[in-house]
């Protein structure tokens, strides 16, 4: 699964909207997710991003937002449909997972 430009800022624009959402901030996502600022930040703005580190970022602050009782900004691109099609092509972290190993 490949994004254009387009839905890359797209992607982008939603990531960042959704930090703000969730009250968050980058350094939050790297100690929670144990990512270095470069893969965080490259997750967020969809540029040399892994994608399997785009679909973790954004079921994290989707899942924050959500725990704050507020409605996250859907996403455009990364939908139920679209993450069927990415599981096609590689496996995606699970996010309990992923949240149990940094805790630890």
């Amino acid at each position: 699964m490949t994004l254009n430009k387009r839905e890359r800022a797209a992607t982008g624009e939603e990531q960042r909207a959704n930090l703000e959402l969730a009250g968050l901030s980058e350094a939050d996502l790297q100690r929670t997710l144990g990512m270095d600022d470069d893969r965080v930040s490259a997750a967020l703005d969809v540029t040399s991003a892994d994608p399997i580190d785009v679909w973790l970022v954004r079921d994290y602050l989707e899942r924050m937002v959500l725990e704050r009782g507020r409605e996250p900004r859907p996403y455009t691109v990364l939908t139920p449909a679209a993450r069927a099609s990415a599981e096609k092509w590689f496996a995606l972290y699970d996010l309990d997972e992923v949240l149990k190993e940094s805790a630890s």
